[in-house]
């Protein structure tokens, strides 16, 4: 064991040395606000002298080496933070208005706020939450309080338990509306050494769920773990995890009496057009609809061949035509033979390898997958997503022991300090390590009985999306059976923290959980905003049902992402619900 130490440990001192050693790269592009060219936005280097201004088309060139943090600044407007990738090559930004709400200021005796102030902005101050002890604001009251407002909260949930569910880091929702369970606050450790929350619901002391209340009377929910503040509700609160704070439309006529007329009146029904595959395939390129519209494999190679004179300079008319192909009856040996002689090309680019493992994925060649994945792992060693992607390609390989090792050596780079860790992603690979042992530790030398899992995930609909270009921006909107949508908005002006611990950390991953307990038909759909080099998006969808059951059923799916601004169907699963195995 301590010659596999130093050997790692050696050998991703040498990766560290060789990624920062990496000559400088030219990286080009435009700025603009959306509708014109920018004209002198600063882009600088962090920690270094670089800097360059665009000129009056917008436009700019700079010098920098993987892993430089790229800084966009003009004045009135938000500033960027782009990780500079082994890949980058064009960065074209479309900058937005920096916008800073200003409180109005009133000049009292004093600038602490009476709860009669309080309770006249609450109507209008998001930050406002009543309590059995008074109004609070979220802004001011000590330590951390996380709220949610009713914006927030689709109703597609049956009870508490659903609207919490995977809404709040460190927040876990266990059990289920019918027979009932609990939740927990706490950061990192063993649920089992974890304690519940109690509850204040318009005033009301709880120590149990309030299974009882109604999701759509909700107006405002906050989450509180900070000691400082919950010793206001005496020993009870000290000793347990929490409180989850609760107000109802109607248990808002004291503070805002206005409110009670509008009865959480929220309107998340899908209206806009959705376009279907057939209809965002009007949109594909010449060459693309081609190939699709010719009747046979052979005119399909006819047309290829001769749009490949003129494309045969774009990795993604190999890319299309490879998809394609995979896909058409007959047609697998002409897209493993363009795989082929495009993989040697792409050596040195794992984006655009990284599809090619998609679809083979999707097709169920775990082998062909396999040797693409150990590729991507040479090119991308400190890339945390590398070693959960290789991971899994050895699990679906049948090579469950070389799984359980990645995983192992992931987490031992973590503690070693050689690779830095993230909490939405460990999340996501806790899951699917755990996901090993309970359903093969036995092939492992493991008692699956011991394996501690996430009952947040146990039993439920799991969708994972991941994305080949880390600089992808797009909305996924999740439809319930009954019309009703939310949606995860994956932007630099929505998300910007989660899209610079995504570059910091490398993975381009995402999980989604669907309830057991709401079963039925669900659609996924995507509106795509570009990824900065104006070429398409490449989207694997893994769906698993019953997640961690011995019935666990998985479906990759590949999708392709260029037509902008417009809503578009993906795919729909059906969510079985609740299940007697266990």
């Amino acid at each position: 064991m301590m010659h596999l130490r130093v050997w790692i440990g050696a050998a991703l001192l040498l990766v560290a040395q060789g990624l920062w050693a990496q000559e400088e790269q030219v990286i080009s592009g435009t700025i603009t606000d959306g509708s014109q060219a920018l004209q002198d936005v600063r882009i600088s280097v962090e920690g270094s002298d670089t800097q360059v201004f665009t000129d009056a088309q917008g436009k700019y060139q700079v010098a920098a080496s993987p892993g430089d943090l790229l800084m966009y600044s003009y004045t009135g407007m938000k500033e960027y933070r782009v990780r500079v990738e082994d890949v980058t090559r064009f960065l074209n930004l479309i900058m937005i208005p920096d916008i800073q709400e200003l409180d109005e200021v009133t000049v009292t005796k004093s600038n602490r706020k009476s709860q009669a102030d309080l309770a006249a902005e609450y109507r209008t101050n998001p930050n406002l939450i009543q309590t059995a002890y008074g109004i609070i604001d979220a802004t001011t009251a000590p330590g951390k309080i996380r709220i949610m407002t009713d914006e927030q909260i689709a109703p597609i949930g049956l009870c508490v338990l659903d609207v919490i569910r995977n809404r709040f880091a460190g927040v876990w929702a266990v059990g289920d509306c019918m027979r009932g369970g609990y939740i927990v606050i706490r950061g990192p450790g063993s649920i089992s050494r974890a304690r519940v929350a109690m509850y204040d619901v318009d005033g009301q002391i709880f120590s149990d769920v309030p299974l009882w209340l109604d999701v759509n009377s909700i107006k405002r929910m906050a989450i509180v773990s900070s000691l400082a503040f919950n010793v206001r509700y005496g020993a009870s609160a000290e000793n347990s995890g929490g409180v989850i704070i609760i107000n109802t439309v109607n248990g808002q006529a004291a503070v805002a009496a206005k409110q009670q007329d509008q009865a959480r009146l929220k309107n998340n029904y899908v209206t806009g057009k959705v376009l279907s595959g057939t209809e965002v395939a009007q949109g594909a390129p010449a060459y693309l609809k081609a190939l699709e519209n010719a009747p046979t494999l052979e005119e399909a190679q006819k047309a290829y061949y001769e749009y490949e004179a003129s494309y045969n300079a774009s990795p993604y008319f190999y890319l299309d035509a490879f998809l394609h192909f995979s896909e058409r009856s007959g047609g697998i040996a002409v897209a493993e033979e363009i795989g082929t002689a495009q993989r040697k090309k792409w050596s040195q680019n794992a984006t655009l390898l990284k599809v090619l493992a998609y679809r083979y994925q999707e097709l169920g060649m775990p082998d062909e997958a396999l040797d693409l994945y150990k590729d991507i792992f040479i090119l991308r060693p400190h890339y945390s997503q590398s070693y959960l992607d290789l991971a899994r390609a050895y699990r679906a390989a049948g090579e469950a022991g070389k799984a359980a090792a990645m995983y192992a050596r992931y987490k031992y780079l973590l503690d070693e300090g050689y690779l830095t860790a993230s909490e939405e992603f460990g999340k996501i690979i806790q899951h699917e390590s755990d996901n090993l042992l309970a359903l093969e530790g036995r092939s492992l030398g493991a008692d699956p009985r011991k394996v501690q899992t996430d009952p947040y995930v146990d039993g439920s609909t799991r969708v994972v999306v991941e994305w080949n270009d880390s600089e992808a921006e797009f909305d996924l909107q999740f439809v319930n059976p009954e019309g009703q949508y939310t949606t995860w908005k994956h932007t630099y002006a929505d998300n910007e923290a989660l899209i610079l611990d995504e570059k910091d950390n490398g993975y381009s991953v995402a999980e989604f959980v669907i309830d057991e307990n709401l079963p039925g038909t669900w659609k996924v759909n995507a509106v795509y905003h570009g990824n900065k080099s104006l070429t398409p998006t490449y989207v694997k969808i893994t769906t698993y049902t019953r997640y961690g059951q011995r019935g666990q059923q998985q479906q990759v799916r590949t999708f392709r992402l260029q037509l902008k601004g417009v809503n578009q169907e993906l795919l729909t699963l059906v969510n079985p619900g609740v299940s007697v195995v266990r």
